[in-house]
């Protein structure tokens, strides 16, 4: 995957390649059975322009977006409108492009349509961290977890953290990673700690200061993905952890140690 995003007024442009079919990749992309797998992990499609995609990590609150553009194996676009800060409303658009280069299948997102002001800054920030992981599982699942359904597991809370220090997250109290979360960058092998276990693992997506990615073997290449909402001293936190073909004596634990993190780490609203 690229690891130097277009960024040219204020638009986020992500490629990566995959060795899987156009038909694969668009059905990922295009179905709630396929979006499940590698991004939100309740979705539903409509397919075709004029249709929606709807998504969510609740079943509960589900967020739709109309579909304004397909070309099956080659484009489609999700728009919505978003208020800015000054009042005004802007339509910001997602586009997935698919090509064949090279024998795999490239795929190009585009989120556009912020305005010039400084104000959306942080967002698309955020929005670059989440983009490049969530491409990275898509990657991931073709290849590696073909047909195999995806368990996620989450835990999203209020916590703390000064600037400039590893996110205690990374810590004693949290994932103990080692060595530090700060020095470590894509490829570079680790240690950390969930549920009381102990695993190797190995970056494989990073964005500092708002997001890690860690691929875990022993938990048949798993991927679990920290993210950073926010960079005031008070901001929210999103740990997530993909498991394709783990059994629930496995599973079970990690989603309790998941609950256990955001128990201690985790601040009141307000």
């Amino acid at each position: 995957m690229t690891d130097n995003p277009r960024r040219t007024e204020r638009v986020l442009d992500l490629t990566i390649d995959i060795d899987a079919t156009l038909e694969e990749v668009w059905q990922a992309l295009t179905t709630g059975e396929g979006i499940a797998r590698w991004f939100a992990p309740y979705a539903a499609v409509t397919p075709g322009e004029g249709g929606s995609v709807s998504i969510g990590w609740d079943p509960k609150e589900m967020w739709g977006t109309p579909i304004t553009a397909w070309e099956p194996l080659r484009h489609m676009q999700t728009a919505s409108e978003m208020p800015s800060k000054d009042g005004r409303v802007v339509r910001l658009a997602v586009d997935y492009y698919l090509e064949t280069h090279g024998g795999k299948v490239r795929v190009r997102l585009v989120h556009s349509g912020f305005d010039d002001s400084e104000s959306w800054d942080g967002y698309i920030d955020g929005l670059d961290a989440g983009w490049t992981y969530f491409l990275f599982n898509l990657k991931h699942a073709l290849e590696r977890h073909r047909g195999v359904e995806r368990r996620q597991f989450s835990a999203r809370f209020r916590t703390t953290a000064r600037d400039g220090e590893d996110h205690p997250v990374f810590g004693a109290r949290g994932l103990r990673v080692q060595p530090s979360v700060g020095g470590l960058r894509p490829g570079d092998a680790c240690r950390l700690s969930l549920a009381g276990v102990d695993v190797d693992a190995t970056v494989v997506v990073r964005r500092a200061p708002r997001a890690v990615a860690f691929l875990i073997p022993a938990w048949n290449d798993a991927l679990l993905f920290v993210e950073r909402e926010g960079m005031k001293e008070t901001h929210g936190l999103g740990i997530w952890l993909s498991l394709y073909g783990v059994p629930d004596t496995t599973a079970a634990p990690l989603s309790q140690g998941l609950a256990d993190v955001q128990s201690v780490l985790s601040v009141p609203e307000g």
